[in-house]
């Protein structure tokens, strides 16, 4: 099989020296994006939340978000009223889908959560939009929390 392979750009190694806080209010390991590469359309970075940490309620505008559990997990809540739940833990993968209103509760008190996070747009902090009509505790009795 024979094809040409043609790009633009380099190859680009990324090594960040600390965790930021993202605008969703995670620490967030920022990683290939178009801030610290030439990236169009990728971001790549690994977010977490503390012990009882939780996200701001938020969605992505127009853009896939798919995280990969690394350590521990969360009580991810989605929906135009957080009305959808599920456990996402290590091992585990989840697609969410643009404009999807979601909120996550680290499940421990005592452990960090973290995930592998990858979007389909280099500038993705710029496209987060918070909720703050939907931060009203509404999903913390639900929170199924593991200590």
């Amino acid at each position: 099989m024979e094809f040409k392979v043609e790009w633009d750009g380099d190859v680009t190694l990324v090594h960040p020296e600390r965790e930021q806080r993202a605008k969703q209010d995670v620490n967030a390991l920022f990683g290939v994006n178009g801030v610290t590469t030439p990236s169009k359309h990728l971001s790549l970075l690994v977010t977490s939340l503390g012990p009882g940490e939780k996200s701001n309620v938020h969605y992505h505008l127009e853009h896939e978000s798919a995280l990969y559990g690394l350590r521990g997990s969360v009580h991810f809540f989605w929906g135009a009223e957080l009305e959808h739940d599920l456990i996402v833990g290590v091992g585990d993968f989840l697609y969410i889908p643009p404009f999807c209103p979601h909120v996550s509760y680290n499940r421990s008190l005592t452990e960090d959560a973290a995930f592998v996070t990858a979007r389909t747009d280099a500038f993705e902090q710029e496209r987060v939009v918070l909720l703050p009509e939907l931060e009203d505790d509404r999903c913390k009795p639900r929170v199924s929390y593991v200590d």
